[in-house]
């Protein structure tokens, strides 16, 4: 199952004004490993326990004590705790529009010369973990000047990290964030085509607005977006109906369908039978 950040997730104190997602206070009492979409860019305060990244070739591992810088995407994770413990985080989203303006407010606009991946991790310094203490006391205020606030912490943060020794390191990071190129929408949407992903997010994730993400996609592939995916979808799902026993359910959650009836539905305007009816055949 594929879990989206920011959410209301169950149990989670969440920071929140209006329709807008701040920050979530994050605690839970045994490990899991679990697909992550962040809908937009993270700080992570690691409290308690340690946190892992999984990628194809290797893993990271995340100390309590560390910040841990994710750009909006997909990622595969572990929480772990100690018996007896809890695993515990801060989580603070921020936009790119928002380092944007950072970036030039303050005058950190000179490009930097250090290559930056999707993550990073860095120690939690004492006025990181100052301002940590501080954060998490809004969780628990209802003030008409809030979002204001937010606003101020977030540069506040910032500006924090700008004083650590890692300084060159984050700023190549938020600069790659700030000022990056859309995103090739062949390849991204190629990337993802098999995640349960709306267009509005795939346009989000290419640095497009939704307009822009269908005109472009329409000129390169000739067809719009949404016809286009789901008939990769559909023909991905027939070859795995007629090569493997997959359960019908299995093989449309695995084609990015998270409604089996819809699944169905799409297969037999396409197709003109079933799933079960083509595989009979």
């Amino acid at each position: 199952m594929l879990l989206r950040f920011p959410n209301e997730a169950d149990g989670q104190q969440i920071l929140k004004v209006d329709n807008h997602h701040y920050a979530l206070l994050k605690q839970r009492t045994r490990a899991s490993k679990r697909t992550i979409f962040l809908q937009e860019n993270t700080l992570v305060f690691v409290i308690e326990g340690h946190k892992m990244l999984h990628f194809e070739n290797h893993n990271i591992k995340v100390n309590s004590g560390s910040l841990l810088f994710l750009k909006r995407g997909f990622y595969v994770m572990s929480d772990f705790v100690d018996d007896g413990l809890v695993f515990q985080s801060l989580l603070i989203y921020f936009t790119d529009e928002q380092i944007r303006k950072f970036l030039i407010k303050f005058n950190y606009t000179e490009a930097v010369s250090q290559s930056t991946d999707s993550y990073l991790s860095i120690p939690i310094s004492n006025g990181l973990e100052d301002f940590r203490l501080h954060y998490i006391k809004y969780f628990n205020q209802n003030i008409n000047t809030l979002s204001s606030i937010l606003q101020l912490k977030l540069n506040e943060l910032f500006l924090l990290l700008m004083a650590t020794p890692q300084q060159q390191q984050i700023l190549a990071y938020l600069q790659q964030i700030a000022f990056q190129q859309p995103a090739d929408i062949s390849y991204l949407v190629k990337q993802y085509l098999f995640q349960p992903l709306s267009l509005p997010e795939l346009a989000k994730l290419s640095g497009r607005s939704l307009a822009s993400f269908k005109r472009d996609f329409v000129h390169q592939f000739n067809k719009a977006p949404g016809k286009w995916i789901n008939e990769q979808r559909l023909m991905h799902a027939r070859m795995l109906l007629r090569q493997t026993n997959k359960q019908v359910a299995e093989i449309a959650y695995e084609c990015g369908y998270n409604n089996i009836p819809h699944f169905i539905k799409s297969y037999k305007q396409n197709f003109g039978i079933t799933p079960n009816q083509d595989r009979a055949n």
